[in-house]
């Protein structure tokens, strides 16, 4: 049996969402205005910069959908495939703060050792996968995957390296566990015949009948939306601790994202006669 891809959201991504929706904790006012706008935001990302890598790989022909599976597209992307945009950012973010996090700013966060590494790692895969590009059709899905998100992983360790390395746990988990869960349903849809996966364009490399890119795909992109929202709210915790930000953003957005915060009296000015140094 066949689902269309809206079918398969039904049954198998939005009971997950809601799920989570409800396990979701009751973080204090702060932290729940923080998080969902952090989520807006990589929601917007996921949008910005998915849709046009997604439509170059499908109008290569790395993949490809079922008859009638859909029914609206729009730069050769399937409505159904914006909407996994989105929830799948939802399902990992809410995961994150289902599981937990501290985004406490702590010295030495922007240690250069680590956010070299970072820088390292993001620019040798964006290397690397445009090398793969190279070696022939078969690594298509792999190199322009792996290239995609390099640039992506490289700002993120080169804004906060050291807080990512000394709060890896979090993120670990919340890249892996929705990513298996990834695995399996992206396993039963290309079982189903909703979307179907290029011999061509891909390595012949699978695990129990999932393309390894297929797998990647799921790890990057669960990565690239955990590691933005531990750092939105770390640079927000950094804000609080040093108010960098407010040189830089107005002040407007600053207040609705740390509300609890006092402006700082205006100096006083000396030989006013509102002085409490008054000769009563």
């Amino acid at each position: 049996m066949q689902l269309t891809y809206l079918q398969f959201h039904a049954v198998f991504v939005l009971p997950v969402l809601v799920g989570l929706l409800y396990l979701l904790p009751r973080y204090e006012p702060t932290r729940r205005r923080r998080g969902a706008v952090g989520l807006g935001i990589l929601v917007a990302i996921a949008f910005a910069y998915t849709t046009p890598w997604g439509s170059f790989m499908i109008s290569q022909g790395a993949w490809w959908y079922g008859d009638g599976a859909v029914f609206a597209r729009h730069l050769e992307i399937p409505l159904g495939e914006y909407m996994f945009f989105s929830l799948q950012t939802l399902i990992v973010g809410l995961y994150l703060y289902v599981r937990g996090f501290d985004p406490a700013y702590r010295e030495g966060d922007f240690a250069r050792l680590p956010r070299a590494l970072g820088v390292l790692v993001g620019l040798g895969m964006l290397a690397g996968g445009l090398y793969l590009v190279t070696l022939g059709d078969s690594y298509l899905y792999l190199g322009g995957l792996v290239a995609w998100v390099g640039p992506v992983v490289t700002i993120q360790w080169a804004v906060g390296g050291g807080y990512l390395l000394r709060e890896w746990r979090p993120w670990v988990e919340a890249t892996v566990v929705p990513s298996l869960y990834f695995w399996l349903i992206d396993r039963t849809a290309i079982e189903m015949g909703t979307w179907v996966i290029s011999k061509q364009y891909t390595s012949g490399l699978a695990v129990l009948g999932l393309p390894v890119e297929e797998m990647l795909f799921f790890v990057s992109a669960s990565l690239m939306t955990v590691f933005g929202l531990v750092l939105f709210e770390w640079v927000l915790d950094y804000d609080d601790q040093t108010g960098t930000l407010d040189r830089y953003v107005p002040s407007m957005i600053m207040r609705r994202l740390t509300p609890g915060r006092v402006d700082e009296p205006e100096p006083e000015v000396r030989g006013s006669g509102s002085s409490s140094r008054s000769g009563s």
